[in-house]
């Protein structure tokens, strides 16, 4: 902080403080370790755990669980993820749901503030809802959310009403109307959804697999309301089950059989869903084989088909990475899945000597007299360590899946020595993302600013391209959404491989001083192992 103090005749006195924020240049890493504790079994955390760290920067977080899915951390994974789109919103609050059972497996206090952050969920997907019913991806009206995702967000808000949050009953209805021609395969009815998808050489989805998932998933909603489609549903299973390809799918429909009393139906429904399961589709955002295994665990738990869920505890649990290593629709459904694992259990038996609950959070100085954890009980216990913090090295440049690059140049579109910046020099930085998969995917550019620089405007499409005042950046890119913030640019863009999208943006230097230059980041919203990073550089800045 920064105090400022002004004394004058008589006595007078005026002053104020002002915070300064400071932070690494290098986006943080996590580094994960998994392990079990028998009944008596003990772990101390060793003071190595945060070795090539920033100093200060470093956290450690241990938390343990009755389940081999530590909901703890999925949990904070899940509150670290920056950007709400509507899935990821859902995703992150929807587990909030029934937060005191979890809280409870895991002796833990739980999450803060779940009403509160369950409260603001269900209004920001409220203000996202059209007057038909349909919600939108990033604001109401976009037309951007997919059928699916209409789903996911209406089975959200009947959920939230049903745990006892005020949701207004129109907007239910309106939600669950509008899902109504889905449900019946009746896609030119629906209405605010965009049912289209991109040309068939950059994905693999169909026409048949999107209206499939969309129409069971809606239809589970229904049923789970008591509006069930009792003959769409019959038909889907005895007619649709062994050509639809999706493993959740088959299970939202066996779930639904199940809600209207069919348990024969349903329990052949939710074999097949197993007997699926594997399956992937590059095209849909939201899949992969991990995501359909948890759901389908979670929904067969809610049908009351207990035996198959104990079969399907140790492929959930199998080689689980890191949270960091997980889509946000991974770890939502994963979270539900520990809620069904659990069945009746309400606690974790697991102490820590240094007396503080779980999860524990241990920065430098607590890690040299660090306690050590003991399972008390019988059962085996699951602890997750998350290290986490800034590197105290310059990251190398990285290329998984996408790559990122950034060019800084003066408004002429000359190329700009960083060595010889003078303060109140203006220059664009531009970035470009190429994607190396095929399909349609979205992605997140960020780029963090040194200190000595503010952005003053993002340079908008029509300002380059052939006929713009900035032409020699090229055509630029139309994103979804493009902020600039204090001290980064984000910008968030639905695109397929092979055809690069660039950004631009206006900066000041107007700080002197020597900074690092941290290199911009890309990654895939639903794919965390797809990422790219450029490289790093220094600036200096001279009055």
């Amino acid at each position: 902080s920064v105090s400022v103090a002004a004394r004058g005749p008589g006595g007078y006195e005026v002053g104020s403080t002002y915070p300064i924020e400071v932070r690494s240049a290098f986006w943080p890493v996590t580094r994960v370790e998994k392990f079990t504790l028998a009944g008596g079994e003990t772990y101390t955390p060793p003071a190595t755990l945060l070795d090539g760290l920033i100093a200060g920067s470093g956290l450690v977080q241990i938390s343990a669980a009755a389940t081999p899915i530590d909901t703890a951390a999925l949990f904070a994974s899940l509150y670290r993820y920056p950007y709400m789109c509507t899935e990821q919103l859902v995703s992150r609050t929807m587990p909030l749901l029934y937060a005191d059972q979890l809280s409870a497996l895991e002796d833990v206090a739980g999450p803060d503030n779940v009403r509160r952050d369950v409260r603001e969920a269900i209004e920001t997907l409220l203000s996202r809802q059209d007057g038909l019913g349909a919600f939108g991806l990033w604001r109401v009206g976009d037309r951007n959310a997919s059928p699916w995702l209409g789903a996911y967000a209406a089975d959200f808000l009947t959920r939230a009403r049903d745990e006892g949050y005020a949701v207004p009953e129109a907007a239910v209805t309106r939600a669950l109307d509008n899902l109504t021609p889905l449900a019946r395969g009746e896609f030119y009815r629906s209405s605010g959804y965009d049912v289209s998808l991109p040309p068939q050489q950059y994905t693999a989805d169909t026409q048949d697999r999107l209206q499939r998932r969309s129409s069971a998933y809606a239809l589970y909603v229904l049923a789970r309301n008591g509006r069930a489609e009792r003959s769409r549903l019959r038909y889907m299973h005895d007619e649709l089950i062994d050509d639809i390809e999706s493993p959740l799918a088959r299970a939202h429909i066996a779930a639904g059989l199940a809600m209207m009393g069919d348990r024969g139906r349903a329990a052949n429904g939710f074999e097949m869903a197993i007997k699926a399961v594997g399956y992937q589709n590059d095209g849909d955002w939201y899949q992969t084989p991990r995501r359909d295994l948890a759901a389908i665990t979670a929904l067969a738990a809610e049908a009351g088909f207990a035996d198959l869920v104990e079969d399907l505890v140790p492929q959930v649990a199998k080689d689980l990475p890191g949270p960091n290593r997980l889509t946000t629709q991974e770890k939502a459904q994963m979270i539900m899945a520990a809620r069904a694992i659990a069945g009746d259990a309400d606690e974790v038996s697991i102490s820590y000597e240094g007396g503080d609950d779980l999860p524990l959070e241990l920065r430098e100085g607590a890690l040299d007299n660090a306690g050590s954890l003991i399972n008390t009980g019988d059962n085996p216990v699951w602890v997750t360590v998350l290290a986490t913090g800034a590197p105290a090295e310059a990251p190398p440049a990285q290329s998984d899946g996408v790559s990122i690059s950034k060019l800084i140049t003066h408004l002429d579109g000359s190329p700009v020595d960083l060595s010889t910046v003078s303060q109140g020099d203006r220059m664009i930085v531009s970035l470009a993302l190429l994607a190396d998969r095929k399909p349609y995917a979205s992605y997140v550019v960020a780029d963090l600013l040194p200190a000595g620089f503010e952005i003053e405007a993002i340079i908008e499409p029509q300002d380059a391209g052939q006929n713009g005042i900035y032409n020699f950046l090229g055509d630029l890119a139309r994103p979804e959404v493009a902020e600039k913030r204090d001290d980064r640019f984000v910008a968030a863009i639905d695109t397929q491989g092979g055809m690069p999208r660039t950004f631009a943006y206006i900066v000041r230097a107007v700080t002197p001083g020597e900074y690092t230059l941290p290199g911009a980041v890309a990654e895939d919203m639903y794919r965390p192992d797809v990422v790219g990073r450029s490289a790093s550089a220094r600036v200096t800045i001279a009055e």
